[in-house]
């Protein structure tokens, strides 16, 4: 009982402050989500593929064709038979010329009927899609940029969709036509790109959405593969060592003692342990293209002697860090002249290092783990250092950071990026798109996906790790998120509102769409309008507060999105992602889950089985929902 009291004055004390610092901020009615506005093509002469069901067009690979470029032709067959019902005969390059033809990837027609490529250009991942005549060809890059670009010519000219990995909209016609002049070439601005969102471990998915992680079969062109995972110190160099080496580890100055938290990176044998181990990573993975040396999740970096005198000399621990994995990188380039030794710029190493700058082959990951996700990363300086007790009871807030909430702040992770971008030569991203906190928290961060995703890019970044709830289905908008994300990975530049009308008619149903999107509207208006900062360990009540008319508003929003539904799996879906508002009532003891309401036990049980029944497992990171939930208690506390 205590506890739960405890609860309500912590809530209604950041309710009032976040009501307070509301009022100084102007109205922002008009929301830019970002890109560049969609324009449908204008078509002035088309050429048919399919009739009523008939066709003489059959699809020609090369009979030396790529394992991608093989499953290219088969994927393209499959979707125009769905679409028309027509199934294409699938012929090698050898076979006779024929009028009509779909070229597949690599074949012995280019040239003889003018279709020009420049394979090295666009790379292993670009495509071109041309039109010459009656012919019809799609080939880049073969390990994965023909099957790229089937699925590209799928979307865009025969309007294939495919917005989860169980929510696939094809369009059903008799007759395929599609642009005679269809022209046009693309490759990813970014190298590496990858998600976690749970509703995007899907391989077929993930290739359809022209990511390179996660995708291991040859079948699907591979992937880009790390060695080691992330946070790999630990098991570089184990803790076992500890008892008998403890100098191997970290000297932290206030506890006077070596700690196991990270390791002595000026200790030669440290040195020399961690690079044999990075070769045996390599060895153990002979497709990985770059291996982990990165730092443990935690702030406690060696302050021996020796590190403090090297932490000078290069600025930082940063300095530090990249002298250390600089020495592992030469030791194995010869060995190992394809691979990228990948490290962090991570909380303590996030600041560029002075004096040093990492090798060719040293690869940087800079992590926006402190950062507001609710300004462009650009602009907002707001940050906020993760407490080490994940789920603090306490999470009161000082008046001097009041302050600073409010405030224009420079952005030291954008300084730092660009600091980054001058010394580096292969320079990562790791951001951050969920409240890791709470799971099913409101995070309205749609309007800043772009603006992040361009400003990488016009910095020199190559490669981008969006991380998510991995852990569970999503209670949000996960599917949206992800499925806007990946579009983002491939071109940042994309209309973001443009992809959230499509997916919002495709997933919800046309008829829910325009509620579920105003809902949208209204929690990114509302988080633009105060001085809320979302951050990625944070408790609902720290900013974002509506008021009960603005709550009748939403749930009516909600009551016409579920009533409108065109199915039960449509309508189970907004359900699902109805929840997340429901639990921002919960956490607020507001309306239904008001303290004084004689059911409010009731509706907490009521939501926690809703919860269940949806497939969800995992409410915060780390934390899987409890079996044994106190319905006293808010849903912040249901977890084991």
């Amino acid at each position: 009982m205590v506890e739960q009291l405890v609860s309500i004055i912590v809530a209604l004390s950041q309710i009032l402050t976040s009501f307070t610092l509301s009022i100084f901020n102007q109205q922002v009615n008009d929301i830019d989500y970002g890109g560049i506005p969609y324009t449908a093509p204008a078509i002035i002469e088309w050429l048919t593929l399919v009739e009523n069901g008939e066709s003489d067009y059959v699809i020609v690979k090369g009979a030396a064709c790529s394992p991608a470029e093989n499953t290219a032709a088969g994927e393209l067959q499959k979707y125009i038979a769905k679409i028309s019902g027509k199934t294409l005969e699938i012929t090698q390059d050898t076979a006779r010329v024929r009028e009509n033809e779909i070229l597949v990837g690599r074949t012995s027609r280019e040239e003889q009927f003018g279709f020009a490529i420049d394979r090295g250009a666009l790379g292993d991942e670009g495509f071109q899609i041309e039109a010459i005549g009656s012919r019809l060809f799609i080939a880049g890059g073969e390990l994965r940029g023909t099957l790229y670009g089937v699925y590209d010519f799928l979307e865009k000219s025969l309007g294939c969709r495919w917005f989860t990995p169980q929510t696939e909209v094809i369009p059903e016609n008799a007759s395929i036509k599609i642009d005679a002049r269809l022209n046009y070439s693309e490759k990813p601005v970014f190298e590496y790109r990858y998600q976690d969102w749970n509703c995007a471990l899907n391989e077929s998915w993930i290739v359809k959405q022209k990511m390179n992680e996660g995708t291991r079969s040859t079948a699907y062109g591979g992937s880009v593969f790390y060695a080691n995972g992330c946070h790999s110190m630990s098991s570089l160099l184990p803790e076992s060592n500890f008892e008998e080496y403890p100098e191997y580890f970290s000297y932290r100055e206030d506890k006077a003692a070596w700690t196991t938290d990270q390791r002595c990176l000026t200790n030669p044998d440290v040195l020399a342990i961690v690079t044999q181990n990075v070769r045996a990573a390599l060895l153990a993975s002979p497709r990985a293209r770059i291996v982990s040396i990165t730092q443990n999740d935690n702030g406690g970096y060696c302050q021996c002697e020796h590190c403090k005198a090297s932490d000078a000399m290069y600025g930082g621990p940063s300095g530090t860090n990249i002298w250390f994995v600089n020495q592992v990188a030469a030791a194995l380039e010869d060995e190992f002249p394809n691979a990228q030794f990948d490290t962090f710029a991570y909380q303590y190493t996030r600041t560029p290092p002075q004096n040093i700058v990492p090798r060719d082959n040293v690869l940087v990951r800079l992590c926006s783990i402190e950062c507001c996700f609710s300004h462009p990363l650009e602009e907002c300086g707001i940050m906020r250092i993760r407490s080490e007790n994940r789920l603090d009871k306490f999470p009161f807030i000082e008046l001097d950071s009041l302050r600073a909430r409010t405030a224009d702040v420079e952005s030291a992770f954008a300084n730092d990026m660009k600091g980054w971008g001058d010394i580096c030569k292969n320079l990562y991203v790791w951001d951050y798109t969920t409240n890791f906190m709470m799971y099913l928290s409101i995070f309205a961060n749609f309007q800043i996906l772009s603006p992040n995703m361009q400003f990488f890019a016009a910095n020199n970044v190559k490669g981008v790790f969006e991380e998510g709830n991995a852990a569970s289905v999503s209670g949000e908008f996960g599917e949206l998120r992800a499925y806007i994300l990946a579009k983002l990975l491939w071109d940042p530049t994309a209309d973001v509102e443009y992809l959230m009308d499509d997916f919002l008619k495709g997933y919800y149903g046309e008829d829910s769409a325009q509620y579920i999107k105003d809902y949208i509207d209204i929690i990114t208006n509302k988080t633009l309008n105060t001085s809320h900062h979302i951050h990625i360990f944070q408790w609902q009540y720290e900013g974002l507060i509506f008021t009960g008319k603005e709550r009748k508003r939403i749930d009516a929003l909600w009551d016409a999105a579920e009533k409108h539904a065109g199915n039960d799996q449509q309508l189970a879906d907004i359900q699902r992602s109805r929840l997340s508002f429901r639990t921002y009532k919960a956490d607020l003891f507001v309306d239904e889950f008001f303290p004084l309401n004689i059911n409010r036990l009731k509706e907490n049980e009521r939501l926690y089985n809703d919860i269940i029944d949806s497939g969800i497992t995992d409410l915060t990171l780390g934390g899987p929902i409890s079996t044994t939930p106190n319905f006293w208690l808010t849903p912040a506390y249901w977890t084991e």
